[in-house]
């Protein structure tokens, strides 16, 4: 279940694992039954696949590093870390599948996901220069622009899925970008989920 749910790119909400593997009539005091099938989930998946679910409630729950960085596989200093928390996390959290091998292989994104995570990680790196935190004003009426971009252009290999909703929509329900009070920081995927050197050498070709 956990490896398909995995194909929508959307965090897993504890509620929706439960009723999955429980049923909908099923009570779980305490949380202690699903506490214990994410746990032996865990070692199944860590053990064939080099994954495992790690609560994402928000960035700074994520993980203690906000500064690791994007595209598919995973930061080997969040490894120790989730394994504990996705275990423990309350009811209403949230969970994603992330990778813990140290040296993850990933294949290469299609032209699209790579146009996609690139604007990811301008975002995420402009929120990186202003201490984790930007409005979405400054963001979409002073830096965007600045990049050459517009809120209403499409990019290319995303169809008509405009920049602004790139941003407020697709990263916020992908768990790259959280949004609060009118402002976006990191979201849990992009703590959870991206690897400090590629989002160094992506900055680094940017800065040139």
């Amino acid at each position: 279940f956990v490896l398909m749910r995995d194909h929508s790119q959307k965090p897993l909400a504890r509620t929706e694992l439960k009723e999955a593997v429980l049923g909908k009539d099923r009570t779980d005091r305490g949380g202690k039954i699903i506490k214990a099938v994410i746990a032996a989930a865990n070692e199944k998946l860590r053990h064939l696949c080099g994954l495992e679910l790690a609560t994402a409630n928000s960035a700074a729950d994520a993980a203690p590093d906000a500064s690791q960085a994007a595209g598919p596989s995973q930061a080997e200093a969040t490894q120790d870390a989730t394994q504990e928390r996705a275990v423990g996390g309350g009811a209403a959290s949230k969970l994603l599948l992330v990778n813990v091998l140290p040296r993850a292989v990933a294949p290469e994104p299609a032209d699209g996901k790579l146009v996609f995570y690139a604007l990811v990680e301008t975002v995420l790196n402009l929120l990186s220069d202003h201490g984790g935190r930007l409005p979405e004003s400054e963001l979409t009426e002073t830096w965007l622009p600045k990049l050459g971009l517009k809120e209403k252009d499409t990019l290319p290999g995303l169809g008509t899925a405009k920049v602004c909703d790139l941003i407020s929509k697709r990263m916020v329900t992908e768990g790259f970008l959280v949004k609060t009070q009118g402002a976006y920081a990191q979201g849990p995927r992009a703590v959870l989920s991206r690897s400090s050197e590629a989002a160094n050498t992506f900055r680094g070709e940017l800065e040139g």
